[in-house]
């Protein structure tokens, strides 16, 4: 009989993973912080513990398997002049390792250099990669290593990364996007959008500066009518939130002003001409969002409402009156879909 083990475990249908941290109460909270920040960029969700001390030897230990379990994180900073990370898959097949110098101690920079390694590890598992080395040569180099001299005593001191070298790898909150809207601007007219825009993500909030631009829209009766093209700039904040499935909830306002520009077209020498004109509309607008990442992309589906502060009139002018010929509705829904680069 023969019996054996997969060689690529699949991810699990909701990522969740289990941290073991040692260390001072101060760096406790500042892993935990940070750790949690970074991996909600990918859809992990984490569970802490705190442990006086990380024994090597328990990190390749197995363990019960959890269906909704992703990995375990073992962080090892009880040490003043440096921390190291253990990363298992939930099978524990492949045990990865990283130390990292600390010059200054736990500071900022090290803390998200240590949160962006163990997010970018996380991430190759999410993608079904293979991470470390395998459990019995992790297992072979504990029993061949020698005792590691202190740092004060060592006749050769480890090379310590520089403070350039460790910022280099701090997570970037910077995202550039780029979307399509279609709007419900009244009964019988869809309204065409184009967006871009910078969004800034930090201690779970999402800031966002967009611009967008429309396609005209063209409407009339049957002697008068006028071509609209609309622009401007709008200010949002949303609130990721993790789902299972490496998916995130973006519920979010956003505020814009836009600029319209309306240009009269007439059909019947009954109608004067009028001049050209642009009006300034304050919107508000309420939307929430199904995301999902692809490493340093992710893609956005997008439904809301754009609300118009004051009613708007579109009129021409014939003789000496004026003619409403298009009233456009005040609460708008809309849906978008956007595409983002994590910078």
């Amino acid at each position: 009989m023969l019996s054996g083990r997969p060689l690529f475990a699949m991810p699990p249908s909701r990522a969740e993973v289990k941290v073991v941290v040692a260390g001072s109460d101060r760096s406790f909270a500042a892993i935990t912080k940070s750790l949690t920040e970074s991996l909600s960029f990918i859809g992990v969700t984490a569970q802490f513990e705190r442990a006086a001390s990380v024994d090597p030897r328990s990190v390749s230990e197995l363990r019960p398997p959890q269906p909704s379990l992703l990995a375990y994180l073992w962080i090892d900073a009880a040490a003043d002049h440096e921390v190291t990370l253990y990363i298992t898959d939930a099978a524990t097949e492949r045990v990865f390792v990283r130390r990292m110098g600390l010059d200054h101690g736990l500071d900022k920079v090290a803390v998200e250099g240590l949160a962006f390694v163990a997010q970018s590890s996380l991430e190759a598992l999410l993608q079904g990669k293979t991470i470390g080395v395998t459990r019995d040569d992790y297992e072979h180099s504990l029993e061949n290593a020698a005792p590691r001299p202190a740092p004060k005593q060592a006749a050769t001191p480890t090379p310590q990364p520089s403070v350039a070298e460790r910022q280099s790898v701090r997570p970037s909150h910077w995202q550039l996007c780029a979307g399509y809207e279609l709007q419900a601007w009244d009964g019988s007219t869809m309204r065409h959008a184009g967006t871009v825009g910078v969004e800034y993500e930090r201690r779970r909030f999402r800031f966002a500066v967009d611009l967008f631009g429309t396609l005209p829209i063209h409407f009339s009766n049957s002697e008068s009518g006028a071509t609209l093209i609309s622009s401007g700039a709008r200010l949002s904040v949303a609130r990721p939130l993790a789902l299972p499935h490496q998916l995130r909830l973006v519920p979010g306002l956003g505020f814009a002003m836009e600029l319209t520009h309306i240009h009269p077209e007439l059909s019947s020498p009954a109608a004067s001409p009028a001049a050209a004109s642009f009006a300034f509309d304050p919107t508000i607008r309420a939307f929430i969002g199904i995301e999902r990442s692809w490493g340093r992309w992710s893609l956005r589906g997008i439904l809301g409402l754009d609300f118009v502060a004051r009613p708007v009139h579109y009129v021409v002018t014939r003789d000496a009156d004026t003619e409403v010929v298009r009233t456009p509705w005040q609460d708008r829904p809309f849906v978008a879909v956007v595409l983002a680069e994590r910078l």
